[in-house]
C-alpha cells in the first residue's frame, strides 16, 4: 500500500518524464467574474494548494490539478498561508479583506476568526516561519507566536503590500514592503530580534519605490544565506546577504514589472515570476534557475488569445511552487484583463535537480506570546513620491489625471482640484480595494 501511494504521489505531482509548458487546472466553481489574489502550496505537504479570491478561499488536495470551494466563502480573501498550528497540525491562514485572520486546521473545511489583537482588520499578506508569524495590514505590520492572537508589530500608517519572514536562533527576521506609504517615503524595512524595530533598507534600490511581493529563498551548503528577491514597480531586485544590499535583476523585458516571484521551497537558485501588465492586455511569466540574478520568459503553454493590436492575456497574478519531488510543480494564478480568473499548472521536468538543503544549526527562537507595539524608524528614506504598484484602476486613474490636471490650468484650480482628488482616492482606497494588493 505504501509503494502504492508513493508511486500515486510521484504521478500526480511528476507527469510524465519530459512533460513541459503550462495547462489549464480546474475551474474554481462560483468564482464567476471574481478575481484569485494569491496561491499557495503547503511545504508539509506537496499536494496541498489554496487559493486566496474574491469568493473567500478554494483548496486543492491534488497538486493543483482540481479545485474546490473551503468553508471561507462569500468573503474576499487578499491573502493565503500554510503554517503549523501547535498541537492541532498543518494550518491555512487566509488575510481578509477588512474582515480579519481566518485559520482552518482541517484542510479548510472549518474556519476560526483568529483576528484578537489585530490593530488593522485589512489583512493584505501573511508571513509564516517556524518562529511566529506576520500580518501585513492597511496600517503597519502585526505579529503573534501561534497565528492565535496578535499584537502590534510597527510601521503603522504605511499599508504593507508584501512580506517574508526567515526564522533564526534569536527569532525570526522579517521583510516588509510598502506600496502606500502614508507616512513616509522609505517602502522596504527589515526587523529582526536583534535590532529593536525595523531599520530601512535602501543599498542598491531606487528611491520613491512601491512593493508587490517579496520572497525568501532557502540555503544550502554553498548557498549558506537565504536569497532574497522583491519585486517593485520599477524592477526586481535581488540580495544574497540577508538584504544588507541589493542588485537589480536581469533578462525581464523592457517595460515589464513583475508582480510576484517565489522561490522553488527546495532550490535556492529556482525562482518562477509573473507579471499582470498593470491591468491591461499582456503580461507573462518567467524562470530564473541563478537564484533570481537573471531570468527567461518561461510561458509555453498559457493564454495566447486577445484582442487586436494587444498582446497575449497571461496576466500573472500569483505564482506558487511545491516542494514535491523530483520535479517542480508550479501553479499561476492568471486575472486576464477583461476575461475570467483561472489557474495554470505545469510539471518543470526541465528544471534541475534540486540541491541538498541546510537547516540553521543553532536551532530556532519564536517571537513573544505579546508584545508592546514595535516603534517605526524615526528616520524615513527620501526621495521622488513613490509611483503606484501596477493595477487596472492605479492605470487609469493615472491617465485621467494627466489629462484633466495640465498646463495651462490656473494653477489655484488645479491645486484644489488635485488635493480633493487625492483625497477621495485615499478615502475609496482605505474603504475598498478595487485592484487588491499586488
Amino acid at each position: 500500500m505504501a509503494g502504492a501511494a508513493a508511486l500515486l504521489l510521484t504521478g500526480v505531482l511528476s507527469g510524465p518524464a519530459g512533460a513541459a509548458g503550462w495547462a489549464p487546472a480546474g475551474s474554481l466553481p462560483g468564482l464567476g467574474s471574481g478575481e484569485i489574489w494569491q496561491v499557495a502550496f503547503a511545504r508539509q505537504d506537496p499536494l496541498l494548494a489554496a487559493a486566496a479570491t474574491d469568493n473567500g478561499v478554494y483548496i486543492s488536495l491534488d497538486g493543483g490539478n482540481t479545485w474546490s470551494s473551503s468553508g471561507l466563502r462569500g468573503s474576499r480573501a487578499w491573502a493565503v498561508a500554510f503554517g503549523d498550528q501547535p498541537g492541532q497540525g498543518v494550518a491555512i491562514y487566509a488575510g481578509l479583506a477588512n474582515a480579519g485572520m481566518r485559520v482552518s486546521v482541517d484542510s479548510g473545511t472549518s474556519w476560526s476568526n483568529d483576528s484578537t489583537g489585530l490593530p488593522n482588520l485589512d489583512v493584505r499578506d501573511i508571513a509564516v516561519t517556524t518562529g511566529g508569524l506576520a500580518a501585513g495590514t492597511d496600517d503597519g505590520v502585526a505579529l503573534s507566536a501561534t497565528g492565535a492572537t496578535w499584537y502590534s508589530g510597527g510601521l503603522a500608517g504605511d499599508s504593507i503590500s508584501a512580506l517574508a519572514g526567515i526564522s533564526g536562533p534569536s527569532g525570526p527576521v522579517f521583510f516588509a514592503g510598502v506600496d502606500f506609504p502614508n507616512s513616509g517615503l522609505a517602502f522596504l524595512y527589515r526587523r529582526s530580534p536583534t535590532n529593536g524595530g525595523w531599520q530601512t533598507i535602501s543599498s542598491g534600490l531606487p528611491s520613491g519605490d512601491v512593493v508587490s511581493s517579496i520572497s525568501t529563498g532557502p540555503t544550502t551548503a554553498t548557498i549558506t544565506t537565504n536569497p532574497i528577491l522583491v519585486t517593485t514597480a520599477k524592477g526586481t531586485y535581488r540580495s544574497g546577504d540577508g538584504g544588507t544590499s541589493w542588485t537589480a535583476s536581469t533578462g525581464i523585458p523592457q517595460n515589464t514589472y513583475l508582480t510576484d516571484a517565489t522561490f522553488s521551497p527546495l532550490d535556492p537558485n529556482l525562482v518562477y515570476a509573473g507579471a499582470d501588465a498593470g491591468g491591461s492586455s499582456g503580461g507573462g511569466l518567467f524562470r530564473s534557475t541563478d537564484a533570481g540574478q537573471s531570468f527567461a520568459a518561461a510561458n509555453q503553454g498559457l493564454p495566447t488569445t486577445h484582442s487586436a493590436g494587444e498582446p497575449a492575456r497571461q496576466e500573472v497574478e500569483s505564482v506558487a511552487v511545491s516542494p514535491g519531488q523530483p520535479y517542480a510543480t508550479v501553479i499561476a494564478a492568471l486575472d486576464p484583463y477583461g476575461g475570467d480568473a483561472s489557474v495554470y499548472r505545469e510539471v518543470d521536468a526541465a528544471a534541475p535537480s534540486p540541491p541538498v538543503l541546510t537547516t540553521a544549526a543553532a536551532g530556532t527562537s519564536t517571537l513573544p506570546a505579546s508584545g508592546t507595539a514595535t516603534p517605526t524608524p524615526s528616520s524615513r528614506a527620501t526621495g521622488a513620491t513613490p509611483t503606484p504598484a501596477p493595477g487596472a484602476k492605479s492605470s487609469s486613474i493615472g491617465k485621467v489625471l494627466g489629462a484633466a490636471f495640465h498646463f495651462p490650468t490656473p494653477l489655484v484650480f488645479e491645486l484644489a482640484l488635485v488635493l480633493l482628488a487625492a483625497g477621495l482616492y485615499i478615502r475609496w482606497r482605505r474603504h475598498y480595494y478595487v485592484d487588491g494588493p499586488p
